[in-house]
């Protein structure tokens, strides 16, 4: 028998996506039901505790231009449409989706017992995004006249603290507060279109081996440095993802 190779494996990956996004299109609303339960369920176990946590924030870049220029109605669409396949990838690569905020998905992935395979998958599950967006969703996208989208990934890992509003654990809202979600929303707020940038408690917890992966950016940008003036200047290297450098050094 004949295994499939690696070119198979992309081309299948990518007309499931397409297609997924074409239906949901034509359908005018998403293939699946979005759902955060699977993080609710998980952080019940640890409300008012901290749990050791990769945050990713994934945020569509230019939206604010995109809500100017294109209508409501596809706006909607579009916004739909990615959170959908950003949640998808996110559980495939073992992560949960702690929540929507508007053209951004808040993912985090579970690391009390192993940091750096945590980091590892939040960074695979970043390069398996990218070419989602970039192949599987934006060629759909140009076809039915709805342009296409950038984004950017902003990755930190750190402890977090679980809180509850409210005092019945399986209805009130339930959240997370600490560093490591304040900074993750920081890095992702100066990425640049297509990038991934990762935070330095990220980049102090992973083996050298995927430390060659990543680029420190911002010593001297002008665009960091005024996002950290108002936390008393703080010292905080950021790092870029190059996966070509990753495919490299393996």
């Amino acid at each position: 028998m004949q295994l499939p190779n690696q070119e198979d494996d992309d081309s299948t990956f990518l007309k499931g996506i397409q297609q997924r996004v074409a239906l949901s299109i034509e359908n005018n609303g998403l293939f699946i039901d979005l759902s955060t339960d699977s993080c609710r369920k998980f952080l019940q176990r640890k409300v008012n505790s901290n749990a050791n946590i990769v945050v990713m924030y994934v945020d569509i870049a230019g939206s604010t231009q995109m809500s100017r220029d294109i209508s409501p109605a596809n706006l909607s669409l579009i916004i739909q449409i990615f959170s959908q396949e950003i949640s998808l990838a996110v559980v495939k690569f073992g992560g949960y989706v702690l929540k929507f905020v508007g053209d951004a998905v808040i993912a985090l992935f579970p690391s009390d017992f192993n940091p750096n395979q945590a980091i590892q998958h939040s960074l695979e599950c970043a390069t398996h995004i990218q070419e989602t967006i970039t192949k599987g969703v934006n060629p759909i996208f140009r076809q039915h006249s709805l342009g296409e989208i950038a984004i950017k990934i902003g990755i930190e890992y750190g402890s977090a603290l679980v809180i509850l509003y409210g005092k019945n654990i399986n209805h009130a809202h339930i959240d997370l507060i600490g560093f490591s979600i304040s900074i993750a929303a920081k890095i992702t707020s100066v990425a640049y279109p297509n990038e991934i940038v990762v935070g330095e408690n990220a980049y102090n917890n992973i083996d050298s081996s995927l430390k060659k992966s990543l680029v420190t950016l911002y010593d001297n940008n002008s665009k960091w440095t005024s996002t950290m003036k108002f936390n008393n200047n703080l010292s905080y290297r950021i790092y870029k993802y190059t996966k070509e450098q990753n495919k490299k050094n393996n």
